[in-house]
């Protein structure tokens, strides 16, 4: 009975040390390019809106909406170009890019400039398939704080030049549980990028997101010929 309290009292640290480590190692990667105001961001391309839940079908969440605001302040500011939104169309009726795509016409970003991933299952395949479907190789994450850490690990990486902008606008549902969570998600991380070397669940033909020159120069072809 001794040593089966002693096993299990050496198997609980393990875990624990483990855990912690590997939390650790992954907050680690969050300490650069991190910006709390967009005034701090200088000029990039292509931004990336991760996925957050959806209320009958087609209205974003808080947390979903202040991560599509945020962006949309980054865009009319010039700060980003082009927007990314990933996440799920696996289910029919329920489909997030959209609904995301949706938000920011309403807001008046031009549907030119909205890319939409249907296969972002989760935060790595996000970042993996914008690298490998979108070819984007210089990326602004847009989500909050909780989530935010994980993410800019995955994309390092996952050698993305990578830069961060936070996205808590207000207190959300739940943030105790988010916190709690993300303890497990970062393993799952972990596990995923240095362990496994996993890849997405889809990998479909590349996309180009094609520049505003580019557009005005295929306009122009038209309107020529």
């Amino acid at each position: 009975m001794k040593k089966i309290l002693i096993y299990s009292a050496l198997s609980l640290l393990l875990i624990v040390v483990f855990v912690t480590s590997v939390n650790y190692y992954v907050l680690s990667f969050s300490k650069i390019n991190y910006y709390y105001d967009l005034d701090w961001l200088e000029k990039k391309y292509v931004g990336l809106v991760f996925w957050a839940s959806v209320i009958w079908k087609d209205t974003p969440s808080d947390i979903l909406k202040d991560r599509l605001k945020v962006a949309y302040n980054a865009y009319v500011s010039w700060k980003i170009e082009k927007i990314i939104v990933s996440w799920d169309n696996s289910v029919k009726n329920y489909n997030e890019p959209v609904a995301m795509q949706k938000f920011l016409i309403d807001m008046w970003v031009d549907v030119d400039d909205i890319y939409l991933d249907y296969a972002g299952f989760d935060t790595y395949d996000s970042i993996y398939r914008a690298r490998e479907i979108f070819w984007v190789w210089e990326l602004v994450l847009f989500t909050q704080d909780f989530h935010l850490k994980r993410a800019m690990y995955i994309s390092q990486k996952l050698w993305i030049e990578t830069y961060w902008v936070e996205t808590n606008l207000q207190k959300y549902v739940n943030e105790d549980y988010n916190n709690r969570r993300e303890v497990f998600a970062r393993i799952k991380a972990f596990l995923e990028v240095d362990i496994y070397e996993a890849k997405p669940k889809y990998l479909w033909e590349k996309i180009e997101i094609i520049s505003d020159e580019k557009i005005e120069e295929a306009k122009n072809k038209i309107i020529n010929n």
